[in-house]
C-alpha cells in the first residue's frame, strides 16, 4: 500500500470515527432535542393565540371604523370596475369602428 492510499484510509477512518461519535451524541440528546422544540413550538402557539386576541380585540374595539373603511374599499372597487368597464368598452368600439373604416375603403 503507497503513503496517499494510506492517508487517505486514515482521512476516511476519521471521518467514519467522527460520524459514529456524532450518532451516538445525537441518540443521547435526542429527548432533549425533543423536549427543546416542543418547548419552543408551545411558545410560539401562546404567541400566536396572544397576537390573535390583540386583533380580536382592536377588531372588537374598532368594529364601526373597521366597518367602515370595508364600505369605503368596496365602493370605491366598484367605482374603478366602473372606470375600467366604461374604458375598455370605448376601446373596443374605437377598434371595431376603425376595423369598420378600413372595410369600406376597400370597397
Amino acid at each position: 500500500m503507497n503513503d496517499q492510499e494510506s492517508k487517505t484510509k486514515k482521512i476516511i477512518k476519521d471521518i467514519s470515527d467522527k460520524i459514529d461519535e456524532l450518532l451516538e451524541q445525537s441518540e443521547i440528546s435526542k429527548d432533549d432535542v425533543k423536549k427543546e422544540i416542543n418547548s419552543r413550538i408551545q411558545e410560539l402557539k401562546r404567541s400566536r393565540d396572544q397576537i390573535n386576541e390583540e386583533f380580536r380585540k382592536i377588531r372588537e374595539d374598532n368594529k364601526e371604523t373597521i366597518d367602515k373603511a370595508e364600505k369605503m374599499a368596496k365602493n370605491t372597487f366598484k367605482e374603478v370596475k366602473t372606470v375600467l368597464t366604461g374604458f375598455f368598452d370605448k376601446i373596443s368600439r374605437e377598434a371595431e369602428g376603425s376595423e369598420n373604416k378600413e372595410g369600406n375603403k376597400g370597397k
